[in-house]
This record gives structure tokens, C-alpha cells and sequence, in this order.
């Protein structure tokens, strides 16, 4: 074949890889002797190894035996053919590509076609023509150096695939620790996340405010997987921080908004949806910005539907962005529907969407829940009708599918109000170590302008808490700052009418009238002063709060909490029902309330 041992003899002609440079291993089987030895004799001369089989079962043992590189084979053969011994080989060579050359005296097309797919690679008719198995081989073996190359860089892309999947797992680990769901397991609370990815782009965020209420975020970050997951994390933190202070919706919008806005790059945002259903499960505060439109269910069957009426997070700056919050009251009975586009826009095998429409089809059915909902979606997107039940249910009713849907669905209900006049449910408080009792005193006063433009309350109740540490008694010392707060605002300077929730629709109509009264005041002043004092078993904790107004007379609303089934007037009943004492002095726009606390 004119080769050589020598480097520029075979290895450089058959162009093989460095690690290929020595002789070959080739197999010959040939029940012929004579056709067999002359063969091997020519091969070795060209500096290979050759290896001899006289049948096709002879052949697969020396193959397993001495793995050649190549395999020049007969095809009629005793005891097993030239085809059956192929198919043989080639199946224990697995994905490493063997070249196999099929020797035949036969020359019809359809005994050559046999060779091929019985698995050769070419074949070579008797006699044999020296020149023509040169090229053949070198054909062949150079068919092979690629396959090797590739087998090569397959296994190192299955190795780097299989570490990159292994830090996917930490990092996802670690995601989930950082951006924890908070009290998503709170029993008011139902809800389904279906990922595209290992990274969800939806956010699913609970947490209980400091007034006892709940509030719950639902993001869709665009794109999907860890680059639209990467934003979670601050999210996360903020929501969890600024509702733990007991900062309003609106403010906790703003500062979610300046963070992304100022990293996330363009084309990147979270449509969002925040809401808060206070204490008693009566009231909701809404703000949607390029989430799908909410829905509230009556028990009934009737629906509301709640406009998604905001732009998404992180497109604007904050001066653009509008924080303006819904306030709607509940009933018994009521639960929220907060759902992403990835439910709205989930397509059928037909390319159909479930769509809006669907969504509020199916809740207006008489006997509809939460599990009726994903099963319908479930049906709409080809899984079977039990689809519901057939994934890991939690016993807030969680489900978790294992089938990548088209987009991220995430869906949540909520049961504000349950038939028995439970409020939220959610028993997640904040926790940390009380300090020793001791004497302090804080003071500030408030003017017109700081009123229209900040919230006091979360920094107050922060340095108590800091000063304190009293996080057992956070959500208390929260409702009584809060009430005393919002009375000397709501009736000694605005001067409102707190009969007003007492009509139907009336949540959103006050708030209405508070806003647009609050953007108009122009004077007046609210002094706000925190005293604490140890005692033998814990602490004295005197609130005085005085505004500048005509004052607010808490002796007309006397009913105790658990008489008053008003919408109105709870707040000084609840006041009074937390505190040791509550004291209205001069015109009622001075009052101080006293709470003790002990370990």
C-alpha cells in the first residue's frame, strides 16, 4: 500500500490524530485460508497488526477481545455470516464508530445493499485490488479520527453540561433560601407555580404585615429562566423588609421600582400585582401593573373583575410611575384570584389560548374552586382531567406540576374571609430577642406637607422595635400606633366620616375621599410621642398622640370589638381592647393609650 512505520509513512498518510500514530488493529475474517493469510500478508507488510477470524462467531469473540480498529469481513461464512458478525460488532462498539469493509465475491446491487444495512461501511469486491483498499481504509480512517474528535468533545460537553446542572442545583438551592415564599402555606392561601426552567421568572411572594393583615405579591418577569430570575432577589428582599415595617403598597411599588429600574437592563421588567387584605379579612388594597386583570369571587358565583390599570416595574422612573392603589371591602365567602399571563396565554394542542374569558367562565360556575381552575387548564393544555391530583399537593393545596408548560404559570387564591369571620390565617410573626426593659423616650412632629408625602409609622414602629426588641408584641404596638395615627389624621385634620364604610362600596369611596382630601391639606400638625418605662414583669409602653385639628370624640363609639359588626368604628374598639387604658383629653385630639407588656 506504499506505508510505512515510519512517521511519514501510514499514520501521516491516513491523516490520523497524534495518539493514532502506531499500527493499526485490523481484524480479517474469511473462512477462505488462502484469501485470509494473503490478505493479512499484505496488511502487515503496510506495518499493521492483523488479527484472524475464520467465521462470524469467531469474529465477535476477537473483537471483544481485542477491539481492532477496522474489521475487513467476508460475507458467506459458516456458522455465522459476514452480516449477522456486522450487526454484532457493531452493536457492542456502542456510539465509538468501527469501521467495517465487507469482502464479497458477489456484485448485485441488492447483495451490496445487504452489506450497508447489515452496518458496513463500504465494501470490496474479489479479487482484490490493492489501490482500492488503500483508499477505501484511508477513507474510513479518516472518517474515524473525526468520529473520535467528536466523541471527544462529547463527553467534554456532557462533562462540563453535568457540572453546569450541578451549580444550576446550588444556585437554585441558594435562590430558594434567599427568595423564600414567606407564609404562602398560611391555610386562607391556595396556589399552583408551573416552571419553564430550574429559574422560575414568576415571583410568588407572602408576608404578614405588622397590623396582622397579609400581603401577597405575584411577579412575571420577562423572559425566562435565570436571567428573568435574577431580579427575584432584590424584589424578595424588599418586599419582605418594607412589609415587615409596615410601609403602605404604594411606597413599597416606588422603592421595588427605583431597584429595578436602575439594574435591570433594557427590555427587562416585572409585571406585578400587589395586594393587602387587612386584619379582619373586610378590606383589600390592590395594585396591578401588567398583570392580568384580578378577579374576586363571591360565594355565589357572582364576579368582580379588578383592571390591571398600572405599567410594570422598572420600565419607568419613579416620578412617571402611578402607585395609586384600589381599595374595595370583602364579604364572607370572597376569594381573590391573582393568576400570570402564563395561565391566560397556555395553549392547547389547536394553538388556542385558555384566555380571560375561560378564566372567568369557569369561576362563574356555581360549585367552581381553586382545584376546578387547574383542572381545566390542565385539560386545556392536554393532560388528563385528575391532572389536579396526580402532582404533590401541600395542605394549603399547593400544586407543583412536573410537566414544563409554554410560559411560567403561576395562579394563587386567597380566602380572605372565611364563613366563620376568620380573618387571614396567615400566623407567620416576626420574631427576635426582647431587650432588657428600660426607660426612653421618642417625639416627632409632623407638618402638613411631611403628612401628604410620608408615613410616619414604619420608622416609629421600627426604632421601638429596635430600641425594645419586643418582636412578639410588634403587630399589637403596630394597630395601636396606627389607629391613634389615622384617627388624628383621618378626623382631626381631614375631617372625615367614618360612617361612610358602612355603605356599600364604601372601603374604596373613603379612601377615595381620604386621597383626594390628603393632596389638598395645606395645614395643620400631628405631634406623636412613644414613652416607655420598665415594669416588674416587663414593660410600660404610653403612646400620646395630639393634632391640631377640631379632634375626634372616642366616647361615641363605646360598643366592645366582638359587638361591633360595622365596618366603622372597630379600630377604637380593637384600640381598647389591646390596651390597658385609652385616654381622650380636651376635644378628643389629644389621646393616650397604654400598653403593658410582659416576657
Amino acid at each position: 500500500m506504499g506505508t510505512s512505520k515510519d512517521p511519514g509513512g501510514a499514520a501521516s498518510a491516513l491523516a490520523l490524530p497524534a495518539r493514532e500514530a502506531r499500527p493499526l488493529r485490523l481484524l480479517v475474517v474469511d473462512d477462505d485460508r488462502v484469501n485470509r493469510l494473503i490478505l493479512s500478508a499484505m496488511l502487515e507488510h503496510d506495518g499493521h497488526v492483523v488479527i484472524q477470524a475464520e467465521n462470524g462467531a469467531e469474529a465477535v469473540a476477537r473483537y471483544e477481545y481485542d477491539r481492532p480498529d477496522m474489521v475487513l469481513m467476508d460475507v458467506m461464512m459458516p456458522v455465522m455470516d459476514g452480516y449477522e458478525a456486522t450487526r454484532a460488532i457493531k452493536a457492542r462498539a456502542g456510539r465509538h464508530f468501527l469501521p467495517v469493509i465487507f469482502l464479497t465475491a458477489l456484485t448485485d446491487d441488492a447483495s451490496l445493499a445487504r452489506c450497508v444495512e447489515a452496518g458496513g461501511d463500504d465494501f470490496l469486491t474479489k479479487p482484490y485490488s490493492r489501490v482500492l483498499l488503500e483508499a477505501k481504509m484511508r477513507a474510513l480512517l479518516r472518517t474515524r479520527a473525526l468520529a473520535i474528535e467528536l466523541e471527544r468533545r462529547h463527553d467534554a460537553l456532557a462533562i462540563h453540561h453535568q457540572r453546569l446542572q450541578q451549580e444550576q442545583v446550588l444556585a437554585e438551592r441558594l435562590f430558594r433560601s434567599i427568595v423564600h415564599r414567606g407564609c404562602l402555606d398560611a391555610p386562607s392561601i391556595r396556589y399552583l407555580i408551573s416552571p419553564t426552567a430550574l429559574f422560575n421568572g414568576d415571583l410568588l411572594l407572602a408576608a404578614r404585615h405588622p397590623s396582622g393583615g397579609l400581603r401577597v405579591l405575584l411577579g412575571d418577569f420577562a423572559g425566562h429562566g435565570l436571567r428573568a430570575a435574577v431580579g427575584a432577589i432584590p424584589v424578595s428582599e424588599l418586599f419582605y423588609t418594607m412589609t415587615a415595617k409596615g410601609y403602605s403598597i404604594s411606597e413599597t411599588v416606588g422603592e421595588i421600582n427605583r431597584k429595578l429600574h436602575g439594574i435591570l437592563p433594557v427590555g427587562q421588567f416585572l409585571a406585578a400585582c400587589l395586594a393587602d387584605i387587612d386584619r379582619s379579612g373586610r378590606q383589600l388594597t390592590i395594585w396591578n401593573g401588567g398583570i392580568p386583570d384580578a378577579l374576586v369571587r363571591s360565594a355565589d358565583g357572582r364576579l368582580r373583575r379588578l383592571a390591571s390599570q398600572h405599567l410594570p416595574l422598572g420600565v419607568v422612573h419613579d416620578d412617571a410611575l402611578d402607585r395609586n392603589t384600589e381599595v374595595l371591602d370583602l364579604a364572607a365567602g370572597d376569594r381573590l384570584y391573582l393568576y400570570t399571563d402564563g395561565v391566560t396565554e397556555a395553549r392547547n394542542d389547536a394553538g388556542r389560548m385558555f384566555g380571560q374569558e375561560r378564566v372567568e367562565e369557569v369561576l362563574s360556575e356555581p360549585m367552581a374552586t381553586f382545584a376546578t381552575l387547574c383542572a381545566r387548564l390542565a385539560e386545556h393544555r392536554g393532560r388528563a382531567a385528575n391532572a389536579v391530583t396526580n402532582h404533590s399537593t401541600s395542605r394549603s393545596g399547593t400544586v407543583r406540576e412536573n410537566i414544563a408548560p409554554q410560559d411560567d404559570i403561576s395562579l394563587i387564591e386567597i380566602s380572605p374571609l372565611a364563613e366563620n369571620g376568620s380573618g387571614t390565617g396567615c400566623d407567620e410573626a416576626p420574631r427576635g430577642t426582647a431587650c432588657a426593659a428600660s426607660e426612653w423616650r421618642l417625639s416627632l412632629e409632623l407638618s402638613a406637607a411631611t403628612l401628604r408625602s410620608a408615613d410616619p409609622l414604619p420608622g416609629c414602629l421600627h426604632m421601638v422595635m429596635d430600641l425594645q426588641g419586643i418582636h412578639e408584641h410588634r403587630e399589637r404596638i403596630y394597630l395601636i400606633l396606627s389607629e391613634l395615627f389615622n384617627n388624628a389624621l383621618d378626623h382631626g385634620l381631614l375631617r372625615l366620616d367614618s360612617g361612610i364604610k358602612n355603605t356599600p362600596g364604601g372601603f374604596a369611596e373613603y379612601y377615595a375621599a381620604r386621597e383626594r382630601a390628603l393632596a389638598t391639606l395645606s395645614e395643620g400638625r400631628i405631634r406623636l410621642a412613644v414613652q416607655h418605662a420598665p415594669t416588674a414583669r416587663g414593660g410600660r409602653l404610653a403612646v400620646h398622640i395630639e393634632d391640631s385639628g377640631s379632634g375626634f370624640c372616642g366616647a361615641r363609639v363605646a360598643a366592645p370589638l366582638a359587638a361591633n359588626t360595622q365596618p366603622s368604628g372597630r379600630g377604637l374598639a380593637l384600640l381598647r381592647s389591646l390596651c390597658r387604658e385609652v385616654i381622650f383629653r380636651e376635644s378628643g385630639n389629644h389621646v393616650e393609650a397604654i400598653y403593658e407588656w410582659s416576657d
